[in-house]
């Protein structure tokens, strides 16, 4: 997957909030490839809602999720130009 070539018109940097089962780090590395710099700023557990709980049968048959798993992994990445 490449990174978009787009360019946020804010003065704030972006804030993204992200599922620890879509990969924190990937996102930062292609933020960084992007030319910005991101790290992870909050990290929280929560339980999983309807859209998780409706795939579960898929997110345990490709690794993602345990059978008895019921938590995710909620992080917010900032992301700064460089």
């Amino acid at each position: 997957m490449a990174v978009p070539s787009m360019r946020i018109r804010t003065r704030e940097p972006p804030s993204l909030v992200h599922s620890g089962m879509c990969g924190a780090q990937e996102t930062i590395d292609r933020l960084t490839a992007a030319g910005l710099t991101a790290k992870v700023t909050v990290s929280e557990l929560a339980s999983w809602g309807p859209v998780l709980w409706s795939r579960k049968d898929w997110l345990k048959q490709q690794g993602l999720a345990a059978a008895a798993e019921e938590l995710e992994e909620l992080v917010v990445i900032r992301a700064q130009y460089l």
